[in-house]
């Protein structure tokens, strides 16, 4: 009987076992399908910036933010700044921002930059997307490119410590009430 226990213990994986925790792989894994999901129930193509911190995965709709704030949005100064409080007040370990920019050739691509604390490893996926202007409004997806980033760039100085004065950290603040929480388990 006890050979029997510690073989199903050698063969039922550790995962079993554990909690799920929200890191960088979780991000790299499950924001791309869930952006798509939030794509198509708000047939709109949001800027998204989200977070991993022990269970907890966080939320950021930057999009979402203009309408509360007369319809401008966040400059990046400002994103840069807000980024990195948020990752020091929540004490994260990994992020993603997607965003949509338009290409060299005009062509609508969404990136996602996913990036982890520690070790440091960062990567940006290009991916083409098609918006017909027919109704209903449809998005589709085109081809996926892989870029890795090294740690001189723009995203990861998200995690350096920011020197905020006390008129700075209490405006961020304000923007924590737009931070969705979901707890993993």
């Amino acid at each position: 009987m006890n050979k029997l226990l510690i073989i199903l213990m050698l063969i039922i994986p550790n995962s079993l076992f554990a909690q799920k925790l929200c890191n960088y792989d979780y991000l790299k894994k499950e924001f791309p399908p869930l952006y798509k999901k939030i794509v198509e129930k708000t047939n709109s193509i949001p800027k998204i910036f989200t977070f991993c911190s022990g269970e907890n995965h966080y939320l950021f709709n930057v999009t979402m933010f203009q309408q509360f704030n007369n319809g401008v949005g966040i400059n990046r100064a400002l994103e840069k700044d807000l980024f990195s409080y948020l990752l020091e007040e929540y004490d994260a370990n990994s992020y993603s921002r997607t965003s949509l920019v338009a290409g060299k050739d005009q062509q609508l691509q969404l990136v996602s930059n996913f990036t982890n604390k520690k070790p440091f490893e960062a990567i940006e996926l290009r991916q083409e997307v098609f918006v017909e202007t027919a109704e209903p409004q449809v998005i589709s997806y085109g081809k996926t490119v892989t870029y890795i980033r090294r740690n001189n760039s723009e995203f990861a100085q998200y995690f350096k410590p920011t020197e905020l004065s006390e008129e700075d950290r209490i405006y961020l603040e304000k923007f924590k009430r737009f931070v969705g929480l979901q707890k993993l388990n």
